[in-house]
């Protein structure tokens, strides 16, 4: 694959010029059968905001807005069939199995399900304009959590219309911030250099298979202070390319929602740092296209200080990279696991499967000291949306030292996977997005006894872990 790189120049602190966007309520939407008629106006309007609009409006990444009727209207058949299959909104958590509450959910309620394949039933109706919610005010530039405070731009590349996938370093940009800083959010999006064709009419006029209708298909990105800052660093995994755990990392991937730090939690921008892009993972779509990714971040107020600073980035012991990881063709249902022991009192902050185009699913589950055991989360999984799923603050796991942390992984190396090119094949690990991987991607912050007694005591109730014969 052609690379033309373009030499970067220091990104400059960008401050937001309005308001940051502050998140959306939620509106009950009025569940088949409670009135006569459902209307757009009145029930399907208020969830398309909650849940659809962040994508689905002007410069929102997805094919088309949803927010009038007259957007909606034509779409109605499809968005019932989607939403009652549970393909939309993107969200694939396991609603009944282990921890349900997390920041950001834009999944919908079985009432909200309901609602819409009555209205559809119903002919589509759109009901009195003077129903419809006030309209929301989204950022012009595309932003889902409101406009960042600095938004770092990544070097830029071509990616040739059609060639093998490929992956490797991309080098670096300044931040442009001269003092250390900790982070509230961060979110990352592609960004198109050149004209044509909208990316998902492009990637159909290819006539193949392919994995994304964008060109970044994931990248390592992380916050550094190199000593020559024109140079990328040496990234030696997946995962991470920093040697201080409280520092930014993010593995970017496809159809990403943006990462959302608890507030107790400091994640630090170092002063007069670079953002490194590593392990950038490339996709050709069908044409040439010219593109970079830009990094959003959103930043605490200047004197904030954490509670407690993020320890680690993954359970080690789960890492498949190795050439043994071995997906036999033609197979709907591979499992592979692994298992991570805790030495230090623990509270899991965020799921996030990592796989690559044939996974499935991934679970992970707690095998406590006292011998219980309890399923943590659940999730389902598509390389084209993959998801970061942060607890609500009050739910966050809390695991005791000596638990072991038992991940769990599917995949479907068969006709049924529309993210594999070729069934016939075996699948190995690689870093090509059409290999595989198996990594679960997860911030903890590591406790004192004492803070995870208090942790506990603050929930109320008696955890799985502190039950047993023995106790």
């Amino acid at each position: 694959m052609n690379f033309v790189w373009k030499p970067s120049k220091p990104a400059a602190c960008l401050l937001a010029a309005g308001a940051v966007f502050s998140g959306l309520a939620l509106v009950p939407a009025t569940a088949a059968g409670q009135h006569a008629e459902v209307t757009f106006s009145k029930d399907i309007a208020p969830i398309l905001q909650r849940s659809c609009e962040n994508c689905h409006r002007p410069r929102g990444g997805a094919p088309m807005a949803l927010i009038s009727y007259q957007d909606v209207r034509p779409w109605a058949r499809s968005i019932r069939n989607r939403t009652s299959a549970r393909e939309m909104p993107p969200w694939f958590i396991d609603k009944n199995i282990g921890v349900q509450l997390f920041k950001d959910d834009p999944s919908l309620s079985d009432e909200e399900i309901a609602a819409i394949a009555a209205w559809v039933d119903n002919g589509a109706p759109q009901g009195n304009p003077a129903d419809m919610p006030p309209p929301l005010e989204w950022p012009a530039d595309g932003w889902t959590y409101g406009t960042p405070d600095v938004i770092v731009p990544s070097p830029e590349g071509t990616v040739e219309a059609e060639a093998a996938d490929w992956f490797g370093e991309w080098g670096v940009t300044p931040t442009g911030i001269p003092a250390d800083r900790y982070i509230k959010a961060v979110e990352v999006k592609e960004v198109r250099l050149d004209e044509g064709p909208a990316p998902e009419s492009a990637a159909n006029q290819s006539g193949r298979a392919d994995l994304s209708l964008f060109v970044v298909h994931h990248a390592v990105i992380s916050a550094e202070q190199p000593k020559n800052t024109l140079q990328p660093l040496d990234c030696g995994n997946e995962t991470s390319c920093t040697a201080n755990d409280d520092q930014l990392w993010l593995t970017y991937e496809l159809g990403q929602n943006p990462t959302i730090f608890p507030d107790e939690v400091g994640v630090k921008l170092p002063g007069d740092s670079v953002l490194t892009f590593n392990s950038m993972h490339l996709h050709s779509i069908g044409r040439e296209v010219r593109a970079r990714i830009d990094v959003g971040l959103t930043l605490h107020p200047e004197g904030y200080e954490p509670r407690y600073r993020q320890s680690t980035g993954g359970f080690s012991g789960v890492n498949m990279f190795d050439y043994e990881f071995d997906i036999p063709s033609n197979d709907d249902n591979v499992m592979r696991d692994g298992f991570h022991r805790l030495e230090k009192p623990t509270k899991m902050l965020m799921f996030e499967p990592h796989l690559h185009s044939s996974g499935k699913r991934m679970c992970v589950e707690a095998l406590y000291p006292n011998n219980a055991r309890e399923m943590i989360s659940c999730a389902d999984y598509d390389h084209n949306w993959v998801k970061v799923y942060v607890y609500e603050d009050d739910v966050a796991p809390l695991l005791p030292a000596g638990t072991l942390i038992h991940v769990m992984a599917w995949y479907n190396n068969s006709v049924t996977n529309k993210n594999v090119v070729d069934p016939r094949n075996w699948k190995g690990y690689g870093n090509r997005s059409i290999d595989d991987m198996f990594f679960s991607i997860t911030r903890t912050i590591e406790l004192t006894e004492e803070e995870f007694q208090a942790e506990v005591a603050a929930r109320g109730g008696t955890p799985l872990f502190a039950t047993s014969q023995d106790q």
